[in-house]
């Protein structure tokens, strides 16, 4: 480790030590703010929020506008002297939520203690790193934004400053597919020039280990509904002559995939990438968790054919996310439902173009013997064919890989050693999607992601959570990459 860079994790150690209180109340004000991508309203307050709470911090900060959208949020800290460009992003903006399903309300930040619910101590009163922050984006993705200006406390009270020079870009779009990012790195690209992106988003290893990862799969989204009758008809006097639009669903989802999990889509796999030799010692290298991991998710099997999870994510997915036709409960009644529908969504690894992967998909849709429409369809349409199928589909980002012993990377490695307390997990590529391809394709730089959250986290789901250790752990890993080694970078 760097004298300064040690002399940073150890200030930040000191000071999150001394004002655990009060960060965990900066956080909790953070968390209560709803952020749910869709109202833009909430997301906007936000946004400015985070300029606030950046301006605090001595940071320049604006807002990058688009006309009904969220803004981002960006920000610079520059040094004197010639030094290298470190890019920080995060994002501001939430998953829905259904506060039905919620232990304790999304927007209302609970800190548990196994469990139990507990105010947040006073100052100066010792805090458990197993204690848990539950809010909606506790862990995807506020805590790199708080944990950034904590890390920037702490060295301005050791009168230490940053390394590098600094921007950042704090998106409010992540969770709909980042319609807006793309045009403003172009429209922007010298204000986010930097020579090393960090994309501060998803988890730390499920082995409870810091890692770092050098790459992601991009995402591809289809939705396909099925039509049965023009409305809902009595099962007694219909069932078995009236076709059912959910069996026939379930009939074509079904031939997607075989009990082992393998999709059986034609061309679904033809432009898979292998790993590379380093990319293979690297995966050699982590440690075993799945057999913990069947246990903590109470699964018999994986799918596969006794492939590592790692080893999977080199392979294309394609995941049924939601289906709905007719009722269940107390809601269902006995009709053949009017029509069925399912939501895909489909993993890309390097080397996969998303539409292609949706054409493969609409190919065996029609191979089934649907008729396809991509809008919805006319009564005349539904007579004349037996089976209709609407699609509608949309390729956010693809997948991207730097090599895993990229120099940059390994600079991000030895900044993460610094700040962890276990060995460091260099994972070539992560499973879900984050738009790491758009600052490739208009930046030109490397860029590598710096997790912070615990596995265990609820991303996405209920009761959304985020271990405080993990928080403490983000808040020294900023201080270790804000005064990383930035000979790797030059």
């Amino acid at each position: 480790m760097r004298p300064y860079q040690e002399a940073a994790v150890a200030a930040a150690r000191r000071h999150r030590a001394a004002h655990g209180s009060a960060i965990l109340e900066e956080f909790s004000d953070f968390l209560a703010l709803p952020n749910v991508s869709s109202d833009l309203t909430d997301v906007r307050r936000v946004a400015d929020h985070i300029v606030s709470m950046l301006e605090r911090r001595r940071v320049t900060a604006r807002l990058l506008e688009h006309p009904e959208a969220a803004p981002i949020v960006t920000g610079t800290i520059t040094g004197a002297g010639e030094r290298q460009t470190i890019g920080i992003y995060a994002h501001y903006d939430g998953q829905p939520v259904d506060p039905t399903v919620w232990t304790t309300p999304p927007f209302v930040p609970t800190l548990l203690d196994h469990g139990e619910q507990i105010p947040i101590p006073p100052a100066g009163d010792p805090i458990d790193e197993e204690w848990r922050m539950r809010a909606r984006s506790a862990a995807d993705d506020k805590t790199p934004i708080l944990a950034l200006v904590t890390a920037l406390d702490a060295l301005h009270a050791a009168g230490m400053e940053p390394a590098v020079d600094l921007v950042l870009l704090f998106e409010g779009e992540e969770e709909i597919g980042s319609p807006h990012l793309a045009s403003s790195l172009r429209q922007h690209r010298g204000s986010f020039a930097a020579d090393l992106w960090l994309i501060c988003d998803g988890p730390v290893h499920q082995s409870g280990r810091p890692q770092i990862i050098f790459g992601v799969r991009g995402i591809a989204e289809m939705e396909i509904t099925v039509y049965g009758p023009a409305r809902g008809l009595h099962s007694g006097h219909y069932g078995n002559w009236a076709p059912n639009p959910a069996s026939r669903l379930a009939t074509l989802l079904a031939s997607m995939k075989d009990d082992s999990g393998r999709v059986l889509v034609d061309g679904f796999f033809d432009d898979v990438v292998a790993p590379t030799p380093a990319e293979l010692e690297a995966i050699g290298a982590i440690p075993p968790y799945e057999e913990d991991l069947l246990d903590e998710l109470a699964i018999g099997a994986p799918e596969g054919s006794g492939e590592s999870l790692i080893e999977r994510m080199y392979l294309p997915s394609l995941n049924v996310r939601g289906l709905s036709a007719g009722g269940v409960g107390d809601l269902a009644a006995n009709v053949v439902p009017d029509s069925g529908t399912a939501s895909i969504d489909v993993r890309l690894p390097a080397g996969h173009d998303g539409d292609a992967m949706l054409d493969h998909i609409e190919a065996h849709i029609r191979a089934q013997g649907f008729h396809v429409v991509s809008e919805p369809a006319s009564h005349a349409v539904r007579r004349a064919h037996n089976k209709v199928a609407l699609v509608k589909r949309r390729s956010s980002y693809p997948g991207l890989r730097l090599p895993v012993d990229h120099p940059a990377g390994t600079a991000v490695l030895a900044a993460a050693a610094a700040a962890g307390a276990s060995d460091v997990v260099a994972m070539p590529t992560l499973g879900g999607s984050v738009p790491i391809a758009h600052f490739a394709e208009h930046l030109g730089s490397p860029t590598v992601i710096a997790p912070m959250a615990n596995h265990d986290n609820n991303q996405h789901d209920a009761d959304e959570n985020l271990r405080i250790g993990n928080l403490w752990y983000g808040i020294d890993l900023m201080a270790a990459l804000l005064t990383m080694d930035t000979e790797a970078l030059r």
